[in-house]
């Protein structure tokens, strides 16, 4: 194998390039930034794009390579560009200048091409510290750091140990970043969750079944509230700040379903949240400690319904956990727009002379730069009533009243 030639594949590093990374659990819409990223910086300023393989684990061990070959790690990095340093499997290789030809055909990709992947020695200041003398030693303009909580965290360390551009991106399904009304990978990953809800409720009418299927989401629900909005599922748990779910909770959720049969229906779709708790009585001995949710609850439902005196002793109960299904698929046209308008508000920041650093977000449907540690939005709290109290009127079979 050998590398493509290219007009400007050698001294990019003297161009001060743009760096962009990846980390923490993988988001629908991370190959639509990328691509958005690189063609940014390639048409409006003529400036590199290097992309870091594997999130801060790669930006680490590049660090490693520069303090044992500083020139070494260059040329291997202006030598093998694209789609074959993507693909060197010669010599190890953490950084890749991105071009047009590499970043072709991606915008709809799940996943991320250059990888991402979370690191622990990344959290010790003198690692952070050997990170920010290499980015330094290369050049590099601006780092933007694309993920989650912990990954912004991470963004925030180098900004504040730094005088290093740091711009961070919101990307996570969780949509928990409440500085931002929504993060890359949500509207996929609230698709994905309607299509597979679609899927059991199929099943789910043919046998009179009650279909408990665990969502992620981390602490947030987000993902549930809004999946259970669109798919049309008839009850949603989420975490209720802190709170755990109790056996008199879970009972009074069984009876509101047996309501629903009483009235006609056929089938329920329950969502819950990986993030609910259940308080120690429900969970039993610590050797059960670790069950999914989905199948708790699906057991205490099947308790309830079974009880002496029961209507529906017959009926099946059935849980599932759709795990990470839910981070994969084509990525939606919703978040490939809002990839690139991150982007584009990335890049400007970055480039600006008197730029800043910070978080793009979603405020009022525009996008800004916030700072790092940015408190919530104020109508958040709203928010999440609002759909709390949607999904009430929208999934009830009897009177809610007007709340």
């Amino acid at each position: 194998m050998t590398p493509a030639s290219s007009r400007d594949d050698l001294h990019r590093f003297a161009n001060r390039p743009i760096a962009v990374l990846f980390s923490g659990g993988d988001a629908p819409g991370m190959n639509a930034f990328l691509r958005a990223i690189t063609r940014f910086g390639l048409n409006l300023y003529n400036v590199p794009v290097l992309g870091v393989l594997n999130g801060y684990r790669g930006l680490v061990s590049a660090a490693a390579q520069a303090d044992a070959d500083l020139e070494g790690l260059k040329a291997l990095t202006e030598k093998w560009t694209g789609r074959w340093g993507l693909v060197n499997d010669r010599k190890p290789q953490h950084l890749v200048f991105m071009d047009h030809p590499s970043v072709s055909g991606i915008v709809g990709d799940g996943g991320i091409i250059l990888g991402s992947a979370r690191c622990l020695e990344f959290k010790k200041p003198e690692v952070r510290a050997k990170v920010i003398e290499v980015l330094g030693k290369l050049g590099v303009r601006a780092l933007i750091v694309v993920g989650g909580d912990g990954s912004l965290a991470g963004a925030k360390c180098l900004s504040e140990e730094s005088n290093l551009r740091i711009v961070g991106v919101p990307a996570t399904i969780d949509n928990d970043l409440e500085f931002s009304e929504m993060a890359i990978g949500v509207d996929t990953a609230v698709s994905t969750l309607v299509w597979a809800v679609d899927h059991f409720k199929d099943t789910a009418r043919s046998h009179r079944r009650v279909m408990v299927l665990e969502t992620m989401g981390a602490k947030s629900g987000e993902l549930a509230r809004l999946a259970a909005i669109a798919s049309g599922a008839e009850v949603v748990i989420v975490p209720n700040e802190g709170e755990p779910l109790t056996e008199q909770g879970m009972q009074i959720l069984a009876a509101s379903i047996e309501v629903g049969f009483d009235a006609g229906r056929s089938h329920t779709i329950v969502l819950i949240a990986e993030g609910v708790t259940f308080e120690p009585e429900v969970m039993g001995h610590d050797t059960h400690s670790k069950r999914n949710r989905a199948y708790v609850l699906a057991d205490a439902f099947k308790d309830y319904f079974t009880r002496p005196g029961g209507r529906y002793a017959d009926l099946e109960i059935r849980p599932s956990v759709l795990g990470h299904l839910q981070r994969g698929g084509h990525t939606s046209p919703q978040d490939c727009i809002l990839s690139a308008r991150f982007a584009e508000a990335a890049i400007h920041e970055a480039m600006k002379e008197d730029g800043r650093n910070g978080v793009t977000a979603l405020v009022n449907g525009e996008i800004e730069i916030v700072p790092f540690g940015a408190p919530p939005l104020e109508r958040t709290a709203k928010r999440v009533r609002d759909y709390l109290r949607l999904h009430r009127a929208l999934s009830s079979w009897t009177p809610v009243g007007n709340e």
